[in-house]
């Protein structure tokens, strides 16, 4: 029966549930299991490997595949529906609710989630995809010896039609050793998981106020002087790995950003256009 449905819903899924089960859940953590669960789902979800077209793993499946109980992973796909991040499908299976509708609940970690929970259709351009040695503070903040092939991925990256964001990616070719081009017409993140299992856990930016030399400012498509926010930006697994580094440099007129204080703590959230 297993075996049955993976070949009808093909190897998309197959890989899907190998990320979520890469590792075993802790039964010796203070927070439950379905908990755990839930977390791994929503770093599926973060990588970009499951849309509203791609069901997820069915609850038997992540029963077998982590030795869980029926009522463990009911109580993890119930939290995530009553939170609005995925919806039930009767005859079909359970689905990513579009990011549009859900809000909050959304998990932005990647560019296109990020677009979509701000009501913009993401697009994005390739610039430039090569091989290179790992040196200096990218081989620092990807946590590698100077001298480990890394991918270089540069891709201007559009909301509604609108040069948003210049995107320098820096991935350690381990993680995709075949990456090409037409790969990256899907979420990078999503080649990732599905090529290493690494499922992205969080990130750290660094943001400073810079002006555009004439290079990026043609690419953003704004004045020479213009300016921008410049963001360094590492993401890490669910292992604590960094699995990328980034430079993003976005037009000061096209993004801000918004701090909340409050008692309960500090929340800063980016705001486009």
């Amino acid at each position: 029966m297993y075996r049955t449905y993976i070949q009808i819903m093909g190897e998309e899924l197959v890989d899907n549930l190998a990320a979520i089960a890469s590792s075993p859940l802790d039964d010796s953590s203070q927070l439950p299991l379905y908990q755990q669960l839930k977390q791994r789902m929503l770093q599926l979800m973060a990588s970009g490997s499951l849309d509203e077209t791609t069901p997820l793993p069915t609850e038997m499946q992540l029963c077998q595949a982590f030795g869980l109980s029926r009522a463990t992973v009911r109580r993890c796909f119930k939290d995530l529906v009553d939170e609005g991040r995925v919806v039930r499908r009767r005859g079909h299976g359970t689905f990513v609710r579009p990011e549009t509708t859900r809000g909050e609940s959304s998990v932005p970690l990647n560019f296109s989630s990020e677009m979509e929970s701000a009501g913009l259709l993401p697009a994005s351009r390739l610039l430039g995809l090569r091989r290179r040695e790992a040196s200096g503070g990218i081989s620092r903040r990807l946590g590698v010896a100077e001298g480990t092939p890394v991918w270089e991925i540069r891709r201007l990256r559009l909301g509604n039609g609108l040069p948003l964001q210049l995107a320098i990616a820096y991935v350690p070719c381990e993680l995709c050793p075949n990456l090409s081009e037409e790969d990256l017409s899907t979420s990078l993140y999503a080649l990732i998981s599905q090529g290493s299992g690494a499922l992205p856990a969080r990130a750290e930016e660094s943001y400073e106020a810079v002006c555009l030399d004439a290079r990026e400012a043609k690419a953003l498509g704004v004045r020479v002087g213009s300016a921008a926010l410049r963001v360094l930006r590492t993401s890490f697994d669910t292992t604590g790995r960094a699995f990328e580094a980034s430079v993003l440099i976005e037009p000061g007129d096209r993004s801000r950003l918004v701090v909340s204080l409050s008692t309960e703590g500090t929340e800063l959230r980016r705001v486009w256009g």
